[in-house]
């Protein structure tokens, strides 16, 4: 595998984890920045539906874009992996280890809530993003997936949208925020990324 794979295979990881282990939390919901916000419903084991304030990252060193949302003890993620520069257009969706090993663009989503006694855990392995840029240059866009649980149970399908989002820039080291950090500060307006650009 080159490196960029498996650098990208282990920010991956680290997103399914961070998501599912509980590092989102039930301290504080995801301020998104500028108003971008992330609304899902899945059907399955369980069917529910969530909304809540999102942020957009663009990590430059390995060239993906990071969409997150929670809300209480549930979170869903979404990372792009665009062929240049992030723009309109469809993005497959493929289980978070294969996404960056496949010619972009492609896409990887994980989604996590609290189920009665459990936190239940599951990634997309099929679907698609479709992204569009607003007039004003935001990320708006839509999705649609079947996804697999992380451990034990039954598959579900989910499906939703997200608006708003303006692109910041991640972490030097890509590792994202927590969302108690995104809750303090909004740094759309000193640190507005630049995905066209390679840094």
């Amino acid at each position: 595998m080159k490196p960029r794979a498996r650098a990208a295979a282990g920010r991956i990881g680290l997103a399914v984890a961070w998501l599912v282990a509980g590092a989102l939390g039930c301290r504080s919901e995801t301020q998104g920045a500028g108003g971008g916000r992330l609304s899902i419903r899945w059907t399955g084991p369980d069917t529910a539906a969530f909304s809540s304030p999102a942020v957009a990252e663009w990590c430059a060193s390995l060239h993906l874009l990071e969409i997150r949302a929670v809300s209480g003890d549930t979170g869903a993620g979404i990372v792009l992996y665009p062929a240049g520069s992030v723009g309109p257009g469809v993005y497959p969706v493929r289980r978070p280890d294969l996404a960056d090993t496949t010619r972009p663009p492609s896409a990887a989503l994980a989604l996590r809530w609290f189920s009665k006694t459990t936190i239940m855990g599951y990634q997309a392995d099929s679907g698609r993003v479709t992204v569009e840029r607003t007039a004003d240059g935001r990320l708006a866009g839509q999705f649609t997936v079947a996804a697999r649980p992380l451990v034990t149970g039954a598959r579900l399908t989910a499906s939703g949208t997200f608006e708003g989002l303006r692109l910041v820039t991640a972490p030097v080291t890509c590792a994202g925020r927590q969302a108690g950090d995104t809750v303090k500060r909004d740094s759309t307006a000193a640190n507005e990324a630049q995905p066209g650009r390679s840094d």
